[in-house]
């Protein structure tokens, strides 16, 4: 039986950590070196960093603050956000990153998905979903939240699994930050079309909602945001949870 993993997100804008609610209403919450590295102590098996802009003012920083973070922790460190050419890729993987997270470039451009895997591999990077729900259907949205890509999440799904990506990321806009729960009916939709491991975020506001997407939904990882970062909720306390669940996880 495999063993799951709790994974914390820092979005981060200007080297700031932000939260916003929905991907909206960004305030600063700050300094993502610090939070890193309380995550790392507390438990976490994984941070997910997303530079929510793309400039190259902020992308320059963003390589800063990997570098920073990594120099600190002793855990899987994965970045996305922005990242457009292999010498992004590149960069990050020097500042310390090990693994890429894709998502607007890949729906923009599908070969860009091809061309990273054909020099690092598949299986090297994560592909992040921001799926909102619009008319009774999730598509693909873009640039953090503010762009529809026009393509339904479970086409895409389909689509990477052929590709076997590493790991889909799949986020709820809609439950970003809300702390009402994991959007479930997105999780079937996207977990019914894909072998690849998945990783679910957005809306996790208890330690059921954790126990909830890991029992019925059968997904690898566990990610959040809010609850961790204003300490309603402890990693590892999260982990002693699901534990006493007898769900395996990860340390």
């Amino acid at each position: 039986m495999k063993k799951i993993r709790v994974i914390s997100k820092l979005e981060i804008k200007n080297s700031f950590l932000i939260k916003g609610l929905q991907y909206e209403g960004l305030k600063k919450i700050g300094n993502p070196v610090d939070y890193s590295f309380k995550y790392f102590k507390n438990g976490a098996d994984q941070i997910n960093i997303i530079d929510i802009v793309s400039s190259l003012y902020s992308r320059e920083n963003l390589y800063d603050v990997v570098n920073k973070i990594t120099n600190n922790i002793f855990i899987p460190v994965c970045v996305g956000g922005g990242i457009k050419k292999i010498d992004h890729i590149k960069k990050l993987l020097k500042a310390g990153a090990d693994r890429i997270i894709l998502n607007s470039s890949v729906l923009r451009n599908k070969e860009f998905l091809d061309e990273v895997g054909n020099i690092f591999g598949f299986q090297f990077f994560s592909v992040s979903i921001e799926a909102k729900n619009i008319n009774n259907q999730y598509y693909c949205m873009m640039d953090h939240g503010r762009e529809n890509s026009n393509i339904k999440v479970q086409e895409w799904v389909e689509y990477l699994s052929k590709k076997q990506v590493g790991e889909i990321i799949i986020n709820s806009i809609d439950n970003d930050g809300m702390e009402c729960g994991y959007d479930f009916d997105l999780i079937s939709l996207v977990k019914n079309k894909t072998n690849c491991p998945l990783v679910v975020s957005g809306g996790a506001g208890s330690f059921n909602d954790f126990y909830l997407a890991i029992k019925n939904y059968n997904v690898d990882a566990v990610c959040a945001s809010s609850i961790f970062h204003f300490d309603r909720l402890k990693i590892r306390d999260v982990k002693e949870y699901l534990k006493n669940k007898d769900i395996r996880v990860v340390g």
